[in-house]
């Protein structure tokens, strides 16, 4: 298995949108990523395993599990989107951990994420979001795969600030881009690389 590390999806960084500074989207390029699936009946074991490799409390739920180097988000039952710190190994070092109970296929040139802040932020993704993101219902380490003006995300809540983070195949970055900065303008918006 080549492990591949993520180089980026989105055109424009640097950009300014609009004249306020109601959101800031930093791309988070140089990610190793996996979808982790396990095997039937090995959800709790995969969990486990995964959980003890990474040095993390992992669960089977949609919930986001994060350290420095690794994030483990669950995308369904006994499934994870796994993301981790630049390193050409990350993903062959999964594959090794849970060899037996799960499935681990490299997505590493495949996504492009994004960690969304700023004060107007929640009446963005109003706009093109298709779930309830009341601070009451999706609170901070809460996992959704869903839509984002018809694009299929993975969005996770990392702080009450609100800050999220939407992970996107990298060949959508583009349309996603342009809706950001059609649905942020008003707001104001900067796009920048961490």
């Amino acid at each position: 298995m080549a492990d591949l590390v993520h180089r980026g999806g989105y055109a424009g960084l640097g950009r300014r949108v609009g004249s306020g500074d109601g959101v800031l989207a930093v791309e988070r390029a140089g990610l190793a990523a996996a979808t982790v699936i396990a095997r039937r009946g090995k959800a709790e074991e995969a969990a486990a395993r995964l959980g003890g490799h990474l040095g993390l409390p992992v669960a089977d739920a949609a919930k986001r599990a994060a350290s420095p180097t690794a994030t483990v988000l669950g995308t369904g039952p006994g499934t994870w989107l796994v993301f981790g710190a630049e390193d050409p190994g990350f993903v062959a070092g999964l594959a090794a951990a849970l060899a037996g109970v799960a499935a681990v296929i490299d997505q590493s040139d495949g996504q492009a994420v994004l960690h969304l802040s700023g004060t107007r932020l929640p009446e963005v993704l109003e706009k093109g979001v298709r779930i309830d993101l009341d601070p009451a219902r999706f609170t901070p380490g809460d996992v959704a795969v869903t839509s984002i003006a018809h694009i299929g995300v993975t969005l996770w809540k990392i702080d009450a600030a609100p800050t999220f983070a939407v992970a996107l195949p990298r060949s959508y970055a583009g349309s996603f881009q342009h809706w950001l900065e059609a649905s942020a303008g008003p707001a104001g918006l900067t796009v920048v690389s961490d």
